[in-house]
């Protein structure tokens, strides 16, 4: 996989409406995760899934790349969630420039594979916690703009269109998406 011919889609596509296929490719896992990763790197992001650059498999990567911050995600499920939420702005790789306060679980219990296939076991809190759950929904075919009202969707959508004209994310805009 050449990581220059992995290209963000928009959060519109119909790829990203759909769940991904399980990944079972393990004697390339390795190879894929790290691609994705640099592939996010490049993208200036902290999390990346594989649908979201045209991949299609249940894979997303998230992290830094500093402190031991990366994560290599292989068919993930959330365990469970806490009941305590905070609510944070969020943004998307796939409709840049649109931030959105999300209401998220703060603390959250996970299971995924490596890229040796096996099981992992793993707690996440506070951003993380929201980056995962953020990349899960990918997962599901949802995302971040399913996660709130229309009226505060609207209103984001209005103030991205008075500062972007021109872009990636006018058709969106224009159709007014209703994702409720």
């Amino acid at each position: 996989m050449n990581p220059d011919d992995l290209k963000l889609l928009p959060i519109d596509h119909p790829m990203l409406k759909v769940l991904p296929e399980q990944f079972d490719d393990w004697d390339n896992a390795e190879n894929f995760c790290f691609t994705l990763f640099r592939k996010q790197l490049d993208f200036g992001g902290i999390g990346l899934s594989a649908n979201q650059v045209g991949l299609n498999a249940a894979v997303f990567t998230m992290g830094t790349g500093k402190d031991g911050k990366q994560w290599y995600i292989i068919n993930p499920d959330v365990i469970t969630v806490s009941e305590e939420c905070d609510t944070m702005e969020e943004g998307c790789l796939s409709a840049p420039g649109l931030m959105l306060k999300v209401k998220r679980p703060t603390k959250i219990s996970v299971s995924y594979q490596n890229t040796d296939g096996d099981p992992v076991l793993e707690e996440f809190d506070g951003i993380w916690a929201r980056v995962f759950l953020h990349e899960y929904d990918h997962m599901l075919g949802q995302n971040f703009l399913q996660r709130v009202s229309k009226l505060k969707l609207d209103r984001a959508l209005k103030k991205y269109k008075k500062f972007h004209k021109k872009g990636l994310f006018n058709d969106v805009i224009e159709q007014k998406v209703n994702y409720h």
